[in-house]
């Protein structure tokens, strides 16, 4: 539990960090730069998946932590990176191109360094995270982000606009690796094996494909929009995918930092159907409820970050964030099909969800409609967990129905914290409208904490140990559903 708090913890205080720095850039970039400098966060980190080649996957995911192999994985990650960095410095011009955007090319260079320091960096924080230091690859983490926010910001300033902001991630990932890199000097993991580089590419190969063509499927709305619709599309359209991501990815990492160790080591007993329940069940709540209510809230939020001039960003929040609500599912499924070792299930998933979202995004894109573009996000994310539902209920860990009851009571949760804050928000300022949402919901929350026992995330919380509950203390639980953080994380 301390370390799943930390992992929270730490996350939020990086979204608000990013909110922030949000809120700044929307001032003191105009949407047309914006809109060069959000495609370019999606081209480099096209070849980032090569230069980390899943290796805090496998980081996370190894049964004993030692000292050669995260030395065999920081130098893997060192090398795939100078790899990666020349390969994007040489091609950069083709993007600038390709895209109609001349200033495309300076800034996809810029952000290119990244790849000399993240892979490494990448590494050594999941090894902190790996070997109990929670708290400390939190801290690491977060003292690279402000540092990094800090030097983007302080270049817009001084008049290096809009090239700053692609030096803010660079900076980040070497503070973490300097950071990191010290504090695994202080407290190595224990010795064992030669561990060589190349060891480590047959089982981070699959996973780097993978995670490749999650990348592409969310991506490709934005790229048909900047490519398509123009530069002022694409601005509006990251704009308001950045705002729900940041959201999507603080809640994913809780929920894959705290579930995966347990359904690795539960693995090892035989993963059971409750098991995947259990997890399905909190990524549901999490999912839905979490977006229901920045579907209300959100437009308001994004009105007062963002200022005047962006009201076609606004608009797009809540079919975004329902389209983050499935994408949560789908990536909480992944991990359970990853640790059940099943790669057919991932790479049906994958194939389904990149089919949906392409055919929707070709029929928005023939529309020249940016809602449509974020419709069809939505609907690919929905395709691919409908299979991942199929391919539970044929290898007899859950039943389809079972789930749609449990996301159906979620999602009407979800939608009423969200109608009440979008009706209360209804017509104002954005200040104002952000209290009048907040307070709106308010009796939708209190009704939910009446019916708690309805609610099948609350359930699994009680059998979990998560919540405390009389029921809990007096009843042992079985092996299969016994799995307390505070033993493991």
């Amino acid at each position: 539990m301390i370390s799943l708090r930390w992992n929270i913890t730490g996350s939020l205080a990086v979204v608000l960090l990013q909110l922030g720095y949000t809120a700044y850039t929307a001032r003191a970039v105009d949407a047309h730069a914006y809109g060069a400098y959000a495609v370019t966060l999606t081209v480099v980190p096209f070849f980032g998946y090569f230069a980390n080649a899943g290796l805090s996957a496998c980081v996370l995911r190894c049964a004993h932590l030692t000292l050669p192999f995260v030395r065999a994985a920081r130098r893997l990650g060192m090398i795939s990176g100078v790899v990666c960095f020349l390969l994007v410095e040489a091609v950069a011009p083709v993007f600038g191109s390709f895209f109609h955007m001349p200033e495309l090319t300076l800034m996809t260079r810029l952000l290119a360094c990244v790849f000399l320091v993240q892979p490494s960096a990448n590494v050594t924080v999941t090894a902190m995270r790996r070997a109990g230091a929670a708290p400390m690859a939190v801290l690491t983490e977060t003292l690279g982000q402000t540092v990094g926010v800090a030097t983007g910001a302080a270049l817009l300033v001084c008049g290096w606009n809009p090239f700053g902001l692609a030096l803010a991630q660079p900076v980040a990932a070497a503070v973490a690796l300097a950071a990191g890199t010290a504090w695994l000097a202080r407290r190595p993991p224990p010795p064992g094996p030669r561990v060589r580089a190349r060891d480590l590419l047959a089982p981070s190969g699959f996973m780097t494909s993978h995670s490749l063509g999650q990348f592409v499927t969310n991506n490709i709305p934005l790229w048909a929009s900047g490519r398509l619709l123009g530069a002022g599309a694409a601005a509006s359209y990251s704009r308001a995918y950045l705002f729900t991501g940041m959201l999507l990815t603080f809640l994913y990492q809780g929920i894959n930092w705290a579930v995966t160790p347990l359904l690795a080591e539960r693995r090892a007993e035989g993963l059971a159907g409750r098991d995947v329940q259990r997890t399905l069940c909190a990524a549901s709540a999490v999912a839905f409820v979490g977006f229901g209510i920045t579907a209300g809230i959100g437009p308001a939020v994004l009105r007062l970050l963002l200022g005047p001039g962006w009201e076609s960003a606004v608009a797009l929040v809540p079919v975004l964030s329902a389209a983050a609500a499935m994408t949560l599912l789908c990536y909480c499924g992944g991990l359970i099909d990853q640790v059940r070792s099943a790669p057919r299930a991932l790479l049906g998933t994958l194939s389904a969800t990149v089919v949906a979202t392409a055919a929707g995004v070709a029929a928005a894109a023939a529309a020249r409609s940016l809602l449509l573009v974020a419709v069809a996000a939505a609907a690919g994310q929905l395709v691919g967990h409908s299979v991942q539902l199929v391919a539970w209920r044929r290898a007899g860990l859950m039943q389809a129905g079972a789930a749609l009851r449990m996301h159906g009571v979620h999602l009407a949760v979800g939608a009423a914290l969200g109608g009440a804050a979008a009706l209360g928000s209804a017509d104002r300022s954005p200040a104002v409208a952000l209290g009048h949402g907040l307070f709106a919901m308010v009796p939708v929350a209190l009704g939910c904490v009446l019916l708690r026992r309805r609610i099948p995330a609350f359930t699994v919380a009680v059998a979990t140990g998560l919540l405390g509950s009389r029921g809990s203390r007096t009843s042992p639980l079985p092996s299969s559903a016994a799995m307390d953080p505070s033993d493991r994380c």
